[in-house]
C-alpha cells in the first residue's frame, strides 16, 4: 500500500483531534489487520474512489469516543446515544477531508463518500476491496481508537517516463514517522476563513428587528426582496464554510449550527411577507375604497311556510 495514501490519514487524525477536541493522540505502531472485526466498540466507515479506492474506518472504544464528545461539545455523556455517534460520523468525514486536502499536495484526487456508523460490541466492519488493512492505532487521555485503511492505488505507472525515485511500499514493520515527503509531513497549514461570518452579523440578522420602511407596496416589495436575497446569501455562506472548513473552531463550528434553523424560519417568513405584498398590490384602490362582498346563499334565513288551516301536522 502506497505511503502516500496512508501518512495523510495519520497527521489528518491528530491535527483535526487537538484543533476540534483538544486531545493530544499519541499514535502507536501500525500492523495489518486480516479479518473484519473491529478494533473498538463504535466504528465511522467511508468510502473513497478516484486515484485510490477502497475504505476507511475510524473506531473507538466507548469510553474514548465518550471523552472526545464531551471535549468537543463542552457537555457530560456517560454512554453512546445520538450525540456520541453523530460525533463519530462528524470526525470521519472531517479527518477524510483532511487527509484528502494533503493528497492533493501530492497531485492525488481521492473522493469520499458519505460516513456509516456501526456500533455494538463484536461488530464488524468489511472494507470494499478485498486483502488486509492496515491498522494505524492512538492512544489518548480518554481511551484508544483506530484507523483502519484500506486503499489500492489506481495510479498507472508511466513507462516511457519512469520516475528517478521510486516510491517504497508502505510495510508497518519498518515504518518511520520520520520520514521525508514535503506532501505530507510538514506541519498542515490551517487555511484561515477569509470570509468568516461574525457574531455580530449573525445577531443583526436574527436577533435585532428588521424595520421594513417604504412609502408604497412596491418599494416594500423591493425592500423584502433584497432583504431576502442577503438572508439566503448569509444561510448559504455558514453551510458552505461548515463543509469546507474541516480545521473550523469548534466554538464556531457550534455558532453556525445553531444559527441555521434560524436562518430558515426567517427565510420562510420572509417568503409568506413577500407573497402577501405582491397580492396586496394587485388589488385596486376601487378594491380597498368599495369592496364587493359576494353573497352567499346559507348568509340568508330560510323561507318558513305558515301552515293552513286544515293541513295535517
Amino acid at each position: 500500500m502506497d505511503v502516500r495514501f496512508i501518512n495523510p490519514f495519520l497527521y489528518g487524525t491528530a491535527e483535526v483531534l487537538e484543533k476540534m477536541a483538544f486531545t493530544k493522540p499519541f499514535p502507536g505502531k501500525p500492523f495489518l489487520k486480516t479479518n473484519d472485526t473491529a478494533c473498538g466498540d463504535v466504528s465511522g466507515i467511508i468510502g473513497m474512489t478516484g486515484d485510490a479506492i477502497g475504505s476507511l474506518a475510524l473506531t473507538f472504544n466507548e469510553e474514548c469516543i465518550i471523552y472526545i464528545t464531551n471535549k468537543m461539545l463542552h457537555e457530560n455523556h456517560t454512554e453512546i446515544n445520538k450525540e456520541v455517534l453523530s460525533t463519530v460520523g462528524e470526525l470521519t468525514n472531517i479527518i477524510s477531508g483532511a487527509a484528502r486536502k494533503m493528497m492533493e499536495k501530492d497531485n492525488l484526487k481521492v473522493f469520499a463518500a458519505i460516513p456509516t456508523i456501526v456500533f455494538g460490541k463484536g461488530h464488524t466492519v468489511r472494507h470494499i476491496v478485498k486483502g488486509p488493512s492496515i491498522v494505524l492505532p492512538f492512544q489518548t487521555e480518554g481511551g484508544t481508537f483506530v484507523l483502519d485503511v484500506c486503499l489500492q492505488s489506481q495510479i498507472q505507472p508511466k513507462e516511457e517516463q519512469p520516475s528517478p525515485v521510486q516510491q517504497k511500499p508502505f510495510d508497518p514493520m519498518i515504518f518511520d514517522q520520520k520520514a521525508k515527503n514535503s506532501a505530507v509531513f510538514g506541519k498542515p497549514l490551517i487555511p484561515k476563513n477569509s470570509t468568516e461570518i461574525s457574531q455580530d452579523k449573525i445577531h443583526q440578522d436574527l436577533v435585532k428587528p428588521q424595520i421594513v420602511e417604504q412609502k408604497d407596496m412596491g418599494e416594500r416589495i423591493v425592500h423584502l426582496k433584497q432583504i431576502l436575497t442577503e438572508t439566503i446569501a448569509t444561510r448559504d455562506a455558514l453551510l458552505k464554510q461548515i463543509k469546507e472548513q474541516p480545521f473550523m473552531e469548534v466554538t464556531q463550528r457550534q455558532r453556525y449550527k445553531k444559527a441555521l434553523p434560524s436562518y430558515d424560519v426567517k427565510i420562510k417568513r420572509l417568503k409568506l411577507d413577500l407573497a402577501a405584498a405582491e397580492a396586496i398590490a394587485k388589488i385596486s384602490k376601487e378594491d380597498f375604497e368599495n369592496p364587493k362582498i359576494p353573497t352567499n346563499f346559507q348568509n340568508y334565513p330560510t323561507k318558513q311556510t305558515v301552515p293552513k288551516p286544515g293541513d295535517k301536522k
